[in-house]
């Protein structure tokens, strides 16, 4: 794994180049925790100076002379994987514990390198903006190009022949191919050098493809005057159990990492269709094209972060590729690049000159009406041209909208795309560079305590975790050791469908005893702290009827009885699920009423509500969104003096429109508020089986509207789980 990384503004912009290693017989899952430190630092790659201002034939040489010094490093790097094979001899081969459990006789071979896309091409002597798996044309980049129809591969061998060749010919073969000329330390190691890079989830598609998608679609709101409505919804998204609410908007984030983009593609879908809501006619159409590529693009996304495929998957996947290439031209205004957008100001200024000699020929005959209406048509007709001279030189010619093509390829001869994600080693960056350099005097000479440092540390937790290892194993063997007494036996593991009790959180449990909440002892307190009328109403019958419901005789509780009821106040509750792949998750679901969370406006949770048998709802199978607006336990002395808990909570219901069917365009339910006589409903916390997201039809934060929504969308892309099961 190679990327370069930033450390400082200061101290002459420092920058580093560090390359990683790993093994690939590790499990995906070991790789991926930091704590293992199962990737290593092994080296840092020379950065170019920056040249500025000097004769092109000078800077051609001077690059050339910088890929020479790079595959030099890169042979004394690669160097013990150059070997020549001899099956008889024994020198170089390693008995290697593997990821099955089971010993191996094993010898080294580079087998992937992850990097991004300028890395690539400067690893591998390509050209900028080409692809590195195959021999697209450049102009070709952004067409949809089924999995059978693909380009030839990189022919690495014809690079290195004419390379050597160093003729005329050959130079003029390597330059038609986009590849520069010159020794390649990949082609002279044993292995496949066209199969080295692998798909990049973080690169292509959280910081590419992701990025793209979310400018693409702020220049659609802005051209279409949806750009408010846009802003006020993306900042009404409420939260999740673990996704907080937004409390900036695109436009005024400065930059946006891998997994700020990664959050952002949970409720990007449901922001837009309930941005484009409505419009005229001619309108319809394309808002409707945007929903579909946008939707389009965020499953192939989701797709791909799945952890096993199979045949149906991925022709899901290819149809998501498809439909995205199909509706991506309603963001080609958007695409306009440097040339076109310099043509664009060059054809105003044209335009602008002729306005003013029209205006200045006609001053004497027109009249101030007419001036204004001969202004303001100039000004349409200049703005109708700019946006077709934007149009004509766009194009969708980059490198990552062209990678996606080959995933289906990589996942049917790899695997899955997660035990690839160059995640990890952005992780690595602050262990190996960001904390050392701190911990240095930023001099000249940083680098050997930087390298100094980094060892040291590895060392100690390197150490660390061989002495857990061997307690472990000490563990282990006295477990292994230990007689059962007769007739017992080991218990039971717990069958995938049982889960733990929902488990209260709340102010109850803080050592200061000051928070409002936490001062109520019964349920008269309650009802007096509670300045909505209608929630005090509806928590005083909702309670009393759940009460005589689930009372043997249905016996009738009076006022006092209610009152003096011993009570809990809550702020959240945790609840298990169901993962994509079976594991068990837990969901925190928080209500805090009128009161701040965090120091902030308060926050309750929306959660899935289980209903009575035989109610489907469409594709939300059986369960509804409910908005959590009281967690309270109350403790009630029943006919036989014993006292019997009841875990209650109180919230706003909905009901779903259209019969919960999918809307045709977004694959989104919607869902509305209920009427006022069943608005809000008392109900035990048993029938809460987790989390659920939603988008406001219109802005609900007291910063960006009036509060007064009262129809929703449920939110599907807000995990795989969700996506996966509620909409099947």
């Amino acid at each position: 794994m190679s990327e370069g990384t930033h450390l400082s503004n200061f101290a002459r912009d420092k920058k580093e180049w560090p390359v990683y290693i790993t093994i690939g017989n590790l499990s995906s899952k070991i790789r991926q925790m930091p704590s293992t430190h199962s990737v290593v630092m092994v080296a840092l790659l020379p950065i170019p100076i920056k040249n500025h201002n000097i004769p092109q034939t000078r800077l051609d040489e001077q690059r050339q002379t910088n890929r020479e010094v790079l595959n030099e490093v890169l042979r004394r790097l690669l160097q013990p994987l150059t070997f020549k094979h001899n099956p008889s001899a024994e020198s170089g081969y390693y008995n290697v514990l593997c990821a099955d459990g089971n010993f191996r006789h094993y010898k080294p071979v580079l087998a992937a390198w992850l990097a991004d896309c300028h890395e690539y091409s400067d690893l591998h002597d390509l050209e900028r903006h080409v692809c590195f798996w195959c021999d697209c044309p450049k102009n070709k980049l952004g067409d949809y190009v089924p999995p059978d129809k693909q380009h030839p591969r990189q022919d690495h061998n014809l690079y290195r022949k004419l390379s050597n060749a160093n003729t005329k010919g050959a130079n003029a073969e390597l330059s038609s191919r986009h590849v520069h000329r010159g020794f390649n330390m990949f082609q002279h190691i044993p292995c496949i050098v066209s199969d080295l890079p692998k798909p990049d989830l973080l690169h292509t598609m959280q910081i590419g493809m992701l990025d793209h998608l979310q400018k693409w679609i702020f220049h659609f709101m802005k051209m279409h005057e949806r750009l408010d409505k846009y802003n006020s919804i993306w900042l009404s998204v409420p939260a999740y159990h673990d996704l907080t609410p937004k409390n900036k908007s695109y436009e005024e984030v400065s930059q946006w990492n891998g997994k700020e983009m990664k959050e952002m593609s949970r409720y990007l879908l449901g922001v837009v269709t309930q941005s484009l809501r409505g419009g005229s006619p001619a309108q319809r159409p394309i808002f409707n094209h945007t929903i579909e590529c946008t939707r389009a693009l965020l499953e192939f996304y989701m797709y791909a972060r799945y952890k096993s495929h199979d045949d149906p998957t991925l022709s899901y996947m290819e149809d998501a590729l498809r439909r995205f290439h199909t509706f991506k031209d309603v963001f080609l205004p958007g695409r306009a690049g440097k040339k076109a957008k310099a043509k664009a100001n060059a054809l105003r200024m044209e335009l602008v000159k002729k306005r003013k000699v029209d205006e200045e020929t006609n001053a004497e005959t027109w009249t101030p009406s007419k001036t204004r209406r001969e202004m303001n048509t100039w000004r349409d007709y200049i703005s109708h041209e700019i946006d077709v001279s934007k149009e004509l030189d766009a194009d969708f010619n980059f490198p990552k909208i062209h990678l996606m093509s080959h995933w289906f390829e990589q996942i049917r001869r790899y695997g899955t795309l997660q035990q690839y994600s160059a995640e990890r080693h952005k992780q690595a960056h602050k262990t190996n560079l960001k904390d050392c350099w701190n911990a240095s005097n930023h001099n000249l000479n940083y680098l050997p305590q930087v390298i100094t440092f980094q060892r040291r540390i590895l060392c100690f937790e390197v150490r660390e975790l061989n002495l857990q290892a061997l307690a472990q194993r000490r563990e282990n063997s006295a477990a292994a050791c230990k007689v059962l007494p007769s007739g017992a036996d080991l218990t039971a593991p717990l069958s995938p469908q049982s889960y733990a009790k929902p488990e209260f959180m709340g102010p109850q449990n803080r050592h200061d005893g000051k928070h409002p909440d936490a001062m109520m002892k019964d349920f008269r307190a309650l009802l007096d702290n509670m300045q909505d009328s209608t929630h005090r109403v509806a928590i005083y019958s909702g309670t009393r009827e759940f009460i005589k419901h689930k009372s043997r005789n249905k016996t009738y509780i009076s006022d006092e009885q209610l009152h003096t009821m011993q009570l809990c106040i809550y702020h959240g509750i945790k609840v298990q699920v169901e993962g994509l792949d079976g594991e068990r998750i837990s969901q925190m679901c928080r209500c805090t009423a009128s009161q701040s969370w965090r120091r902030g406006d308060q926050r309750n949770d929306w959660v899935w509500v289980k209903q009575c048998p035989g109610r489907c709802y469409g594709a939300l199978n059986g369960r509804l969104p409910w908005q959590l607006q009281r967690l309270l336990k109350i403790k009630l002395q029943n006919e036989d003096g014993a006292f019997v808990e009841y875990w209650l909570a109180l919230a706003l219901t909905t009901i779903p429109e259209n019969s919960g069917n999918l809307d045709p365009v977004s694959k989104f339910v919607q869902v509305r508020k209920a009427p006022a006589g069943i608005a809000l409903q008392v109900f035990s916390v048993g029938n809460i089986v987790g989390c659920t997201h939603v988008i406001p039809e219109i802005a609900t934060s007291s910063k960006t509207g009036d509060g007064r929504n009262e129809r929703w969308i449920v939110n599907s892309h807000i995990d795989l789980a969700t996506w996966n099961d509620v909409y099947n």
